[in-house]
């Protein structure tokens, strides 16, 4: 469990002495924007130069500054014109790789059997009492001290808080180890492939195996672990298993001893047991050399093998084994040993993904609240979390100090979002805050809120980005209305914890928390609310992503209508398929190529376009780029035009066109149809609606359509569809959607496309 590996080391420096045991000590060196970002503090350069130095540097992992300076000509430009740049990347350079800090590894823990400090030296870091090698993990083995790992499972944790949370709403007690190991329930989820958050099985990959294998019992569990390398998937093993195990297949019959063996995987090996019992029983090799053997033939050691290969042969005729069939079983083993996974550790790692499955069929709403509270320092992964939690149909409440903990939470069916996944305020400030209302209630107004927790915890900061997070919402002003009292409520705040630290009272009452507060609309101005855009961007600040809308969501019918797939239908097309498609532009990170087109330019883009249905990496190459680079912009909602690139694990895009929503508009609207209803519009709306039309002249034909009554049948209804003249042609776009829309209103037009098949006449 990772909330409890302290425990464990604790453990060990109990039992084997605490001047016998320490923590592996890390060393972090200065990778290339860390020594600008040094350098330019020593050389007094301004930060903003500093900063802009360091954006230049390509997003590459462990590139070198020489390699930056050689692929971003902008960096290159820098280095060749500017001084001041040049001094600093040739000094940056000299530094760049030392030792900058010393650190904990994560994980390591070494043990010996007297005193660390008589084998090699020790340190402390500074504001912290943990004692830790000077040496890393390498040179503490070279030594041949015993290095091992305490590593900490997060879904152990996961488990762990889970059952809590169970025991704490349901009144019920759930022990993950006594579970029943044949829950429908459960192999049903697994055989849906909705795994995301469960132990071992959340990759897409894992889940289409398991949407293939339909498990429905344990060993296919144990089984999905081990066969879920690049080995077995390489070597065809994962589809025998499959098709054997439906049917699909006959079980491969090798000789009966090895058929006994492999039985339970459906004549497939597996597992390095089963590579040893063959090598044992067959061969008359002992165990602990069978072990030796698979790790010789798993480490390519060809004089090892060629040893264990006439042993076995010759071990295989004094139990009357002809020696072809003998040579031709050693051979299948050599296939499939190196392949071969332990299988006591694909039991305990099916064992937890069993409890983890097992929690998230049957308690829901306890085990997604435990996810999200375990992936807190993830705004990728709450974002992904988050979006899996509504797809399960449970509601996700966002941040609110008066009902949020520090972490998530359930409230009845539904999920309370924790504020500690809100970025910019420490653990200490929420811990305040759920104290002070668990103690003195719920809070009344921003200014109940400040004069309770403590000022040094609940800074301007701190309220302001709460705020932003929409935490203070429930208490009935908006956010702009308590931005503008931030400042007085902290001050208040603060001076009233002075007064009380002083033993003083004030003139009506002082410290007594059940005074009735001041009228809000006495305290607070009014003040027009924040935009639905202005909202979302106080979101991704303080999450790091969408909660409760997105920037998509206003232009879903014209990302709909324009595009001809959606990212997460890429993976589903061939290699150079041309398709359209839609989103939000994120994470640009813009190179050179080494030689330049045939134009003479080099500078490309790659970024993420981001649709509703998942994210997809896009390039942009030079001569593309040249012509629309500058709408490849972060934030900047538009249309692609490309081909699908299969070449990586993931479907790429290469970008042959792009533009915005309103060029997209223009560019694809093929049809402009209106919409007039009797009794609602007059003879007078429509000629000005055509005069409005001919103001925008362009290639888009028009149709009217015209709904009335059939007065033969009152409750009859007659439609006519008009076509209009040529000279009734138009140019669409945001201007005249616009002008319609203040005209007529949304329900009365419609731009169709035929990127799709064409929509009906509004109604």
């Amino acid at each position: 469990c990772r909330d409890r590996r302290q425990l464990v080391i604790d453990y060990t420096k109990q039992k084997y002495g605490e001047a016998n045991v320490a923590q592996i000590g890390t060393f972090g060196t200065l990778k290339a924007r860390a020594a600008i970002r040094d350098v330019g503090r020593a050389l007094a350069v301004p930060l903003p130069r500093v900063d802009e130095i360091c954006k230049m540097v390509p997003d590459t992992l462990g590139i070198k500054l020489a390699k930056a300076i050689e692929e971003n000509p902008d960096l290159q430009d820098a280095y060749d014109k500017d001084p001041q740049a040049q001094e600093l990347l040739d000094i940056a350079m000299k530094l760049e790789g030392l030792a900058r800090s010393a650190g904990t590894h994560a994980a390591g823990v070494v043990v010996a059997d007297e005193p660390l400090d008589n084998l090699l030296p020790l340190q402390t870091i500074t504001g912290k009492t943990d004692v830790i090698t000077q040496w890393d993990g390498p040179h503490v083995e070279e030594a041949g001290l015993l290095k091992m790992d305490f590593l900490g499972l997060r879904n152990l944790t996961i488990l762990d808080k889970a059952v809590e949370d169970v025991r704490k709403h349901r009144n019920i007690d759930i022990d993950p180890v006594k579970l029943p190991l044949d829950d429908e329930e459960t192999y049903a989820l697994l055989q849906r492939g909705e795994t995301k958050g469960v132990f071992q099985l959340e990759s897409g990959g894992m889940r289409d195996l398991l949407t293939k294998m339909r498990p429905d019992n344990f060993l296919d569990i144990i089984a999905t672990s081990a066969l879920y390398r690049p080995g077995p998937l390489e070597g065809g093993m994962v589809m025998d298993y499959v098709n054997v195990k439906h049917g699909r297949q006959e079980i491969a019959e090798i000789h009966p001893i090895v058929d006994e063996v492999l039985e339970e995987t459906y004549g497939v090996m597996v597992y390095q047991e089963q590579v040893m019992r063959i090598l044992n029983r067959v061969g008359g090799i002992e165990l602990p050399a069978a072990y030796r053997c698979i790790k010789a033939i798993s480490k390519k050691k060809l004089k090892i093998i060629a040893d264990f290969r006439e042993q076995y042969i010759a071990g295989a005729k004094t139990q009357g084994l002809d020696e072809k069939v003998a040579i031709n079983l050693f051979e299948l083993i050599e296939k499939f040993a190196g392949y071969g996974f332990n299988k006591s550790h694909s039991t305990a790692y099916g064992a937890v993904s069993y409890q983890t499955a097992y929690l998230k069929a049957h308690y829901q709403q306890e085990f997604m609240a435990a996810l999200l509270s375990c992936g807190m320092e993830s705004s990728e992964r709450i974002s992904e979390h988050v979006d899996d939690t509504r797809r399960m149909g449970i509601e996700v409440i966002p941040p609110d100090v008066n009902k949020s903990d520090v972490e998530f939470s359930v409230d009845g069916e539904k999920v309370v979002f924790g504020m500690g996944a809100i970025k910019g305020v420490g653990e200490q400030a929420l811990a305040e805050i759920v104290k002070a209302r668990e103690e003195g209630g719920t809070f009344m107004d921003i200014f109940d809120l400040t004069e309770r927790v403590d000022p040094k915890a609940l800074t301007k900061g701190v309220l302001e980005t709460l705020i932003k997070a929409g935490a203070l919402d429930s208490f009935g002003p908006n956010r702009e209305q308590h931005m503008t009292v931030v400042e007085r409520a902290v001050q208040a705040a603060a001076a009233k914890f002075r007064d009380l630290q002083r033993g003083q009272m004030n003139l009506f009452g002082g410290d007594n928390a059940a005074d009735e507060p001041e009228e809000v609309s006495s305290t607070i101005p009014d003040a027009d609310d924040w935009t639905h855009t202005q909202k979302l961007a106080g979101e991704k600040e303080t999450f790091g992503f969408y909660l409760t809308s997105h920037p998509l969501t206003q232009f879903g019918d014209r990302l709909t209508r324009y595009t001809t797939h959606t990212n997460l239908q890429l993976g589903d097309l061939e290699n150079n398929t041309e398709i359209i498609i839609g989103g939000m532009i994120a994470s640009i990170k813009k190179a050179a190529t080494k030689k330049p087109s045939r134009n003479g330019h080099s500078r490309y883009a790659n970024f993420d376009l981001e649709d509703s249905s998942g994210i997809v990496r896009c390039i942009m190459w030079p001569e593309d780029y040249a012509r629309q680079g500058e709408k490849v912009t972060s934030e900047n909602i538009c249309i692609i035009k490309g081909k699908v690139d299969r070449r990586g694990r993931e479907p790429n895009v290469i970008v042959n066109q792009l533009w915005t929503v309103e060029e997209a508009e223009k560019q694809f609207t093929t049809m402009l149809a209106i919409r007039f209803q009797r009794g609602m519009h007059t003879e007078a709306d429509m000629q000005r609606t055509r005069d409005l039309l001919q103001r925008y002249p362009g290639k888009t034909s028009v149709v009217v359509v015209v709904d009335s009554v059939d007065e033969e049948k009152p409750d009859g209804r007659l439609r006519y569809t008009l076509s209009t003249p040529a000279d009734m042609r138009v140019s669409c776009g945001p201007e005249l959607r616009r002008e319609l829309t203040d005209m007529l209103g949304d329900n009365y037009f419609a731009f169709h496309s035929d990127q799709r098949k064409p929509a009906s006449a509004p109604r």
